[in-house]
């Protein structure tokens, strides 16, 4: 009697355990970018993006550094004074999401001569460091690049 009860308990668990594992591949597959799909975006916007690369000292989130993009407007004044963006690529939305906690934590005493704007999708988080408070530059292109990512 109990060997009956036994044999349908370890079938659910076996069920469970294999429809735990599938979720979490298929939720690692999605919405799972790179800084290469991120330019794409940004730049079909017609953002002028050139790379710094991994170079200087920005500030590192979960362990990742950033890659470090200087962004001219058209028709800028000066040219020799951009601003900046920042790409961090997460490995997962939940390591993203721990990185921008982090982010403000870092961001609660400090003092900017340019203002930190947060862009966040799925492992992606852009910071785009404006010289203005309350009308940034790049805000739409930003937000239209990143409701494009697929």
């Amino acid at each position: 009697m109990m060997i009956s009860k036994i044999k349908p308990l370890v079938f659910i668990l076996i069920c469970l355990l294999a429809l735990n594992g599938c979720s979490e591949d298929i939720e690692d597959k999605e919405n799972h970018f790179t800084s290469d799909d991120v330019l794409r975006v940004l730049e079909s916007q017609e953002l002028d993006l050139v790379s710094f690369g991994k170079t200087g000292y920005p500030l590192k989130l979960n362990d990742i550094l950033p890659e470090v993009y200087s962004v001219e407007a058209p028709g800028n004044e000066d040219p020799y004074n951009p601003e900046f963006m920042h790409f961090y690529i997460f490995n997962s939305e939940k390591e993203r999401i721990n990185g921008t906690k982090e982010f403000n934590k870092h961001m609660e005493r400090a003092h900017f001569t340019t203002f930190p704007f947060l862009y966040e999708k799925s492992n992606v988080l852009i910071v785009y460091w404006s010289k203005t408070k309350d009308s940034p530059l790049f805000n739409k292109p930003i937000e239209t690049a990143l409701e494009q990512l697929e």
